[in-house]
């Protein structure tokens, strides 16, 4: 009865617990973007980005997750890296920060990324030893579903980037091959002159 119970609990926090969507940022050369959790001591936290601008030197992106002042502990940092993520505990109480960094000289870089402080199902159910080992993979699912709900929309944003790219592609060729047809029909046409011009001076001679 108490396992039913205790079960019931954990199903009924699981679908209470909000989804947190990821966000998109634009990070303009040469510049940072950051944001902050406040938490408390203790408090477990996560979070995961992907990088959604085609064909950018990796090497330029770096992402940095640190604590609070005065001590700002490095929880998280990637650099090189297309996507990655990452879980933490807070070591202390205040602001847990993640930076986004652009360190390219001219091109702005759109990332996606998701930062959420972790629900803490253990809170909810009961503390019976034998359901431990089970809370804990209830808060691991609800990472999980998190930053698979972030990847979709990262997805979602990279394909319209995309689709925009070759859009744009598209059109520059179209442009292009009515240069190139235009070129071609002048070029054809003054040949045609030039011919007709001289047999008709030859005709005269």
């Amino acid at each position: 009865w108490i396992f039913y119970l205790t079960m019931h609990r954990l199903l009924d926090t699981l679908l209470l617990a909000s989804v947190v969507r990821g966000f998109i940022v634009e990070v303009p050369a040469r510049s940072s973007e950051c944001f902050v959790l406040t938490l408390e001591k203790g408090a477990s936290f996560s979070g995961n980005y992907e990088l959604l601008t085609q064909d950018f030197d990796l090497e330029l992106v770096e992402v940095r997750v640190l604590g609070p002042a005065p001590h700002h502990t490095s929880h998280y940092t990637s650099s090189g890296l297309e996507e990655g993520s990452f879980t933490a505990e807070a070591d202390d109480d205040g602001d847990q920060t993640i930076c986004l960094y652009n360190k390219d000289n001219s091109e702005t870089v759109t990332l996606g990324f998701g930062f959420r402080a972790d629900l803490d199902i253990s809170s909810e159910a009961a503390t019976e030893e034998n359901v431990k080992s089970m809370t804990d993979f209830a808060n691991e699912l609800t990472q999980g579903l998190d930053m698979l709900a972030d990847h979709q929309e990262f997805m979602r944003v990279r394909e319209d980037l995309h689709r925009g790219t070759v859009a744009g592609t598209n059109d520059k060729l179209m442009w292009w091959s009515v240069a190139e047809a235009a070129v071609l029909s002048a070029m054809a046409l003054w040949q045609v002159m030039y011919i007709r011009t001289f047999f008709e001076t030859k005709r005269s001679i």
